[in-house]
């Protein structure tokens, strides 16, 4: 929703982060996990338009450099994954992956927040694509189905 995503679900694990995010919540789309995957796929307009309103800076992490975010962003296309590394919250990381439709738009991302240096993002990867694909499924995608830009 504009330049921001919205919370629509939240879980915490017993000694999870104590970060103030809620649902209906809203997290900034160039330094967040899922605000990066969303923004990828957001088409170019909403790429130039984020890029031009300027990118604040929460953590000394956070990217503000345009280019550095646009190569950032080509990467999550490519993979359909986003990592970042206390861009937003100082010490916590946050991986997120892509969920589509059935008619192949990004609609959605789903995402884990951890605690930096706590688990390596490789290994929270396989079982987060593993929950979007699912989620993608129930909204009706399908094996093969192409990606369709926004």
């Amino acid at each position: 929703e504009g330049h921001e995503a919205v919370i629509i679900e939240r879980f915490s694990a017993p000694h999870a982060l104590g970060l103030v995010s809620q649902v209906g919540g809203r997290l900034p789309l160039h330094c967040s996990g899922v605000g990066k995957v969303l923004l990828a796929h957001g088409g170019p307009e909403l790429i130039d338009k984020v890029l031009s309103g300027g990118l604040r800076r929460y953590t000394p992490q956070t990217v503000v450099d345009p280019a550095e975010l646009r190569a950032q962003l080509a990467a999550c296309r490519r993979t359909g994954t986003a990592v970042v590394r206390g861009e937003l919250t100082e010490g916590a990381d946050s991986v997120a992956t892509r969920i589509v439709n059935g008619q192949g738009h990004v609609v959605a991302a789903l995402s884990v927040v951890l605690r930096t240096g706590s688990v390596t993002h490789q290994a929270a990867l396989p079982s987060l694509v593993a929950g979007g694909l699912g989620i993608s499924r129930l909204l009706g995608r399908r094996p093969g189905t192409r990606l369709r830009e926004a």
